[in-house]
């Protein structure tokens, strides 16, 4: 079986890459085993050298989070039962999926990604209600009971609240105590309703291009089916949209064990019937991460998958002699 190991995140800072040419960066991936490889924006130039080196080229966008956007699109910070706006966890700071002008904006963004280069695909992050995901234990609340997502509620399920859409804590409880598997089977269908337009989007213009989507490493044995409940992100609904799924398998960060990063792949593959490519992590997080450890992590994800695996980060594969060593045995 052909192993496909693929990069993310391809930028300036990488010390290894630094001081580069586009072909010596090309060089200096296929010599670490990348046979694919993510950047933030695709220059044109760097694109072609890198597939004529005969490594493939991936694009992620941001979704529902992002720096700065609170306050560039009112609205759209989340709300929480008790009528309280959604924290800011680290960098993470959460966006309601609902806002019209917000969901046009990332989809324009979108749109210019596909064209500024003949990209190999496009994946999206952040394609889910708030989380912060990332730790053992995570904080997690039910979202988002701000006046547009109750409106639209009302209009696609047809279910009148009978409490004012501006009073956030108790519709809230309202919902959670008379009407929870609507309110939660039409969150779900907001993610895939953007994702079917990112696919579209994305066909206009590249036709062959992959959509992917990175998503919560949740199975439905995990918090009470949050990825249900919580981040509405199910892998069997977004199916018929989403070419290739990469759950992102961090187990050192979520306080798993290795065989955990095949479990939650094949669970994924299961329930969505489709591609799965597991994103691992290769950084030092909490604390010094071993080699062979590392290295079991690559072959439970191959192991899951048809043999392709992602790393998180590309620096953090780079800045470990022995990190690359294991990535490339098969």
């Amino acid at each position: 079986m052909r192993r496909r190991r693929i990069g993310y995140h391809l930028h300036s800072g990488i010390p290894a890459l630094a001081d580069l040419g586009a072909e010596e960066i090309g060089e200096r991936l296929k010599a670490a085993g990348c046979t694919g490889v993510f950047v933030h924006s695709p220059d044109p130039r760097l694109v072609d050298v890198l597939h004529v080196a005969g490594i493939e080229v991936y694009v992620s966008l941001g979704v529902f989070s992002g720096s700065g956007l609170w306050d560039r699109f009112p609205g759209s910070r989340p709300i929480t039962t008790d009528g309280t706006p959604a924290p800011r966890e680290e960098w993470y700071e959460p966006l309601i999926p609902t806002l019209p002008e917000l969901r046009a904006h990332r989809l324009d963004e979108l749109e210019s990604l596909a064209q500024m280069a003949r990209v190999d695909g496009l994946w999206l992050d952040a394609i889910r209600w708030p989380a912060r995901w990332e730790c053992p234990r995570p904080h997690l609340y039910h979202s988002s009971f701000d006046p547009v997502t109750l409106r639209q509620f009302e209009a696609d399920a047809g279910i009148v609240l009978p409490v004012d859409p501006g009073a956030p804590a108790e519709a809230a409880r309202w919902i959670l105590d008379n009407v929870a598997d609507a309110w939660f089977d039409w969150r779900c269908q907001q993610i895939v309703s953007f994702v079917a337009e990112a696919r579209a989007r994305l066909r206009k213009h590249l036709p062959d291009a992959i959509l992917g989507a990175f998503t919560v490493p949740w199975t439905d044995e995990d918090f009470d089916q949050a990825f249900l409940r919580i981040v509405g992100q199910d892998p069997a609904r977004m199916a018929p949209y989403v070419d290739v799924f990469s759950p992102m398998v961090y187990h050192r960060m979520c306080g798993r064990d290795v065989e955990w990063v095949g479990r939650v792949s094949r669970w994924v593959r299961e329930r969505s019937g489709r591609t799965v490519w597991p994103i691992i992590e290769a950084v030092d997080s909490p604390d010094a991460y071993p080699t062979p450890e590392f290295a079991a992590a690559c072959e439970e994800a191959a192991r899951a998958s048809d043999g392709t695996v992602m790393v998180f980060t590309l620096e953090g594969l780079l800045a470990v002699p022995e990190r690359v060593d294991a990535w490339l045995s098969e």
